[in-house]
């Protein structure tokens, strides 16, 4: 499996789907196969949430925008629960972070 850069993810990151990934719906959950590793991986309703805004790439201040709308959190608990999520898709090879 090639190296993919990791990159720090700020709230000013750009975060798009990875090209080299493959994914579903299963009901309110997502599925996703990581084509290089072809390891699966799936996510519960709010990863799959945060998987579905990435249809099209988004700023991290725009995901924690939408989830703060739709989800009765804390805002620094969100942020910190979506910056762990996005750390762990990067290291998966799942998203690609572009800095500002």
């Amino acid at each position: 499996m090639p190296e993919t850069a990791q990159f720090e993810i700020r709230d000013d990151s750009t975060i798009a789907l990875s090209p080299r990934q493959v994914s579903c719906g299963l009901g309110a959950e997502s599925a996703i196969l990581q084509m290089d590793s072809s390891k699966y991986f799936s996510l519960n309703p709010v990863g799959a949430r945060v998987w579905q805004l990435l249809a099209s790439p988004k700023q991290v201040n725009e995901l924690l925008a939408a989830l703060l709308a739709e989800y009765e959190v804390p805002a620094d608990r969100c942020r910190a629960d979506l910056l762990a999520l996005l750390q762990k898709l990067q290291a998966a090879g799942l998203i690609e972070v572009r800095a500002a």
